[in-house]
Formats: C-alpha cells, sequence, structure tokens
C-alpha cells in the first residue's frame, strides 16, 4: 500500500471517528436534555399540585369559618335532596312537615345560592332563590309570624355581607402568613415531590416578585438564598385569586446535576465504554497499518541486501568455476589451487550470510537452544581481535584492548559469544568511514563483567538508538549498499545477551562514535 493510500485511509477513518464521536457527544446532551425536561416537568406538577391544594384548604377555611359549612368528602347527591323538598312543599300534610328536616348548609348552598362571575363588567354576582328557598322551608319556622318581605330583606343583608366576605376571599390577602402555614406548606411540598419521584435535598421559598424578596425560605446560606431567587422552577402561589398577588413558590435543588447524572449513568457509562473500544481499535488499526508498511519497507530493503550479498559470492564462484574449465589453467596446479581456495571462501561466505538468517528464524521460534560451560572471555575476545585486526589495519586503523577484568571467568556459550564480539568489532569497522579506531575493554562487578566496545564512526541519532535492535533495521549511510549487512547482527546480539540473562545497551552522538556496553552474568539461572 503506497503512502498516499495510507494517508487517504487515515484520513476517512479519522473523519469517521470524528463523526462518531460528536454523534456520541450529540446523543448524550440530547439524554441530558430530556431528562432534565423531564425532571422540571415532574417539579412543575409537584408544585402545581401544591398551590392546588393550598387553594382548597383556603377555600374550606373560608366556609368553615364564615358560612358554617363543611363540604362533603363525597359530592351530594341532589336526587336525593330533591325527592326531600317535594316532600316538604306539601304544607298541608302535618305529617309530612314534622318529619321533613332543615336541609344541611351544603344542600342548601347547592339548591338555592348560585355565584358567577361577570367578565364584562368583573363583577361577582351572587344570587339566591328565595322562591324555592320559601317553599323548602318548613311550617314551623313560617308559623313562627315572620313577615316574609322582613325576611327576605334579612337574607338580603346576609348575602350582601356573604358577597363582601367572598368577594374579599376571592381577591386574595395580601397577609401572606394568615393564609399560609409553613409547615403545612414543608409536608405539602415533601409529599407531592415524593409522590412525583424526586426524591433529593431541596431548597424553597415564597417569592414576592416586585421586590424580589423571599419572604419564607428553608434555607440559611446567602448561595442558597440567590438560587432560589434565580430558579426556574417557580409556579404563582395563588393562582386562584382574582388579583394577583405576584407570590411564587420557587424551589431549588443543589444536587440536581449529580442526580440528572446518576439516572443516565448506565447509559452514558455505555456509550463511553463503546467509544472508547472504538478509538482504541482506530488507534491500533492504524499502528498496526504503519508497522507493516515499516515492515515491508524492511523486508524489501532485507531482500535487497541479500540479493547483493549472495549475487556477490554467487558470481566469483561462477567465474572461479569457468576459468578451471579452461585447459589451459588446467595444467598450472598453483593457478588451480588458487580458484579452489576462492570457491572455498566464497562458498565459506554465503554460508555464513545463510547462517545467520536461520539463527535469527530460530531465536523467533523459540527453539533455540544455548550451550553452557566455564569460559575465559579474554581468550575469546583475543580471538576475536585477531581476525578483526586483519581487516581494521588494511583501512590503516588501530584496534586497543583493555582487559582489566580480573575473573574473567563465566558461564556461556563460547561460540554465541564469539558472534556477539565479532559481530560488534565488525560494526564499529563497518561504520567509521575513515580509519577505524576502535577500543574494547573489561571490567569486573560483584555479579558479572561489563564489556565495552567503542569506536570513532559515524554515530547513530536518538531515533535510530531506539530501533538499532529490531530485526532488519540498519543505520543509514546514504547508500543502502556501501555497508553490507541484513540488519540482523545487532538483533542477534540482544537476543543471545538476552538468553545469557545479561543486558546490552549503547551511548552514541551523531558524528563522534558510539560505545555498546554488555553486562554478563558470571554464572547462568
Amino acid at each position: 500500500m503506497t503512502r498516499v493510500r495510507i494517508r487517504w485511509l487515515i484520513g476517512l477513518l479519522s473523519f469517521a471517528l470524528l463523526g462518531l464521536v460528536g454523534f456520541q457527544y450529540y446523543w448524550i446532551r440530547e439524554v441530558t436534555k430530556v431528562n432534565k425536561e423531564r425532571f422540571n416537568q415532574s417539579v412543575n406538577e409537584a408544585l402545581n399540585d401544591v398551590t392546588q391544594e393550598l387553594a382548597i384548604q383556603q377555600g374550606i377555611s373560608f366556609l368553615e369559618n364564615n358560612m358554617g359549612v363543611r363540604p362533603p368528602l363525597e359530592p351530594a347527591g341532589p336526587p336525593i335532596f330533591r325527592d326531600s323538598l317535594r316532600n316538604a312543599s306539601d304544607v298541608n300534610n302535618p305529617e309530612t312537615i314534622s318529619a321533613t328536616p332543615m336541609p344541611p348548609p351544603e344542600e342548601f348552598l347547592q339548591a338555592f345560592f348560585s355565584v358567577q362571575f361577570d367578565e364584562r363588567t368583573g363583577q361577582v354576582l351572587m344570587e339566591i332563590d328565595f322562591e324555592a328557598f320559601s317553599k323548602a322551608m318548613p311550617n314551623n319556622y313560617a308559623n313562627r309570624g315572620i313577615d316574609p318581605r322582613q325576611q327576605r330583606r334579612q337574607m338580603e343583608q346576609q348575602l350582601n355581607m356573604l358577597k363582601r366576605r367572598w368577594a374579599n376571599h376571592l381577591a386574595g390577602s395580601e397577609q401572606l402568613f394568615t393564609r399560609i402555614d409553613p409547615v403545612k406548606l414543608d409536608t405539602l411540598i415533601d409529599q407531592s415531590l415524593e409522590n412525583h419521584g424526586v426524591n433529593i435535598p431541596y431548597n424553597y421559598g415564597i417569592l414576592h416578585a416586585p421586590s424580589n424578596e423571599l419572604k419564607l425560605l428553608n434555607a440559611n446560606q446567602e448561595s442558597d438564598r440567590e438560587r432560589i431567587k434565580t430558579s426556574d422552577l417557580k409556579v404563582n402561589l395563588f393562582p386562584m385569586d382574582l388579583i394577583d398577588k405576584e407570590f411564587f413558590l420557587a424551589i431549588d435543588f443543589p444536587k440536581q446535576k449529580r442526580y440528572l447524572m446518576n439516572k443516565a449513568i448506565i447509559p452514558l457509562s455505555a456509550s463511553g465504554l463503546l467509544l472508547i473500544l472504538v478509538i482504541g481499535c482506530f488507534g491500533y488499526a492504524i499502528m498496526v497499518i504503519l508497522k507493516q508498511k515499516k515492515i515491508s519497507e524492511i523486508k524489501n530493503d532485507f531482500v535487497n541486501n541479500m540479493t547483493h550479498e549472495f549475487k556477490t559470492p554467487i558470481a566469483t564462484v561462477s567465474l572461479a568455476t569457468e576459468a578451471l574449465q579452461d585447459d589451459d589453467l588446467k595444467s598450472n596446479p598453483s593457478i588451480v589451487d588458487r580458484y579452489v581456495q576462492v570457491i572455498r571462501d566464497e562458498n565459506k561466505r554465503l554460508g555464513m550470510q545463510v547462517e545467520k538468517v536461520l539463527q535469527i528464524a530460530s531465536l523467533d521460534k523459540k527453539d533455540f537452544k544455548l550451550k553452557f560451560e566455564e569460559i575465559d572471555i579474554h581468550g575469546i575476545i583475543e580471538k576475536a581481535l585477531v581476525n578483526i585486526d586483519i581487516l581494521v589495519k588494511k583501512r590503516g586503523g588501530e584496534i586497543t584492548s583493555q582487559l582489566h577484568a580480573t575473573n574473567s571467568v563465566l558461564e556461556a556459550d563460547p561460540v554465541h559469544l564469539t558472534n556477539i564480539i565479532y559481530n560488534l568489532l565488525d560494526n564499529a569497522n563497518k561504520y567509521s568511514p575513515e580509519a577505524p579506531n576502535i577500543h574494547i575493554r573489561t571490567d569486573n562487578i560483584s555479579s558479572g563483567i561489563i564489556l565495552k566496545i567503542t569506536d570513532k564512526g559515524i554515530g547513530m541519532s536518538k531515533e535510530a538508538i531506539e530501533k538499532i535492535f529490531e530485526k532488519f533495521y540498519r543505520v543509514s549511510t546514504g547508500n543502502v549498499h556501501d555497508v553490507k549487512g541484513f540488519g540482523l547482527g545487532l538483533s542477534y546480539v540482544k537476543n543471545i545477551v538476552d538468553m545469557h540473562e545479561g543486558s546490552v545497551n549503547v551511548k552514541s552522538e551523531l558524528g563522534k562514535g558510539s560505545t555498546f556496553k554488555i553486562y554478563l552474568p558470571f554464572n547462568h539461572g
């Protein structure tokens, strides 16, 4: 996959992910908004129930105190009362007269008393049906000798007084505390909120709108007072008054946000979890794509290098073989021996390259086993120096050593320990653009041996240092073939040192060289 396609893919996936995040954010906001609206609706319904109950209680109190009437718990039965009126109208039947009692007050109000509101004039009209009332009166009242006209005047006086009281009642009193019992109000609010499923702490108060003062409240903190004043959850305290008093019952919930969040915690948590999962999968997918692209590039580089590494010895062997087929050369044993030696050396070189690849493959399969034995690391270093010293001197460089470790014997695999020392020395030589200057040193610590190999070559950047122990990674020198190799050497070194339960790290600076430091313990396991 090309870089352009990868960029387009990442761009489209990012756009889709941002769209999903935006949709989830919108959905969360809508859920929160709906929960808040439902909560506000429940609270407003509860407050309206409170004001209606207050109005009912005030009406009952008025009837009890001013008219001596206690409204029935259930609607009165007009058909029964009409039957009693028909019986009471038969004044000539003494048995009926003595048996017919005076109608109860609530039936009296329903039968003879009417209240109407004239919307055109704005007046309250109260009327009594005197004729029906007179017919319904038992004869024992009529036999008292009261003049009907006088009786009518008395009833009109009573009616006028009742009108004034009723008008005052409908208009509503300005005296708040004569109409509101704080204890009953508190009980009503608590019960009404509970009936509507609102069970969180609250503060309330009665707000007088014109003066913006709280006439009654159940909170002491100034901050609570201000929240009550500015609360959107408020209703007219006396909605039945004909003259608006502008008293409002306002309520505030200090823990409203937490309450709404708790109600939405399950869908919000599920949404957040899925969103995190999607983002994680997206990030992982992008990482895998980039990693696979990098691996593809590294493997292509490896194949190119491997082809180049194999091509040269194969070509050399091919030329030597053709030369040996020449009849003139066959008669010269010294030339034949030289070409045979070339073939042998190139074949050995090919075998070593193949062995490196097979070793890394074995390490990856985890079926690679070391053969531990007691060895002297100084002896192995000296053997490696003999081989590498020829190459270094051929380039006009030098290699020095300081083998200061007093105890140089440890448990290790001699073959692979030789390989890792040779690989590090070979890298120091290859990555020195001018005459190599290499130094190797050993020291003891309480638990093992420290081996340091220092060169004054091209060095490495911080980015390269983080990657040099990865398979197939090779430090760039501007030309892929000017330094031979597959990029497997340092990966092999790292794996072998780890299998010896040691450690390897590097310090390097561009243009100034590198130092590889290896720690190997005396004992394995």
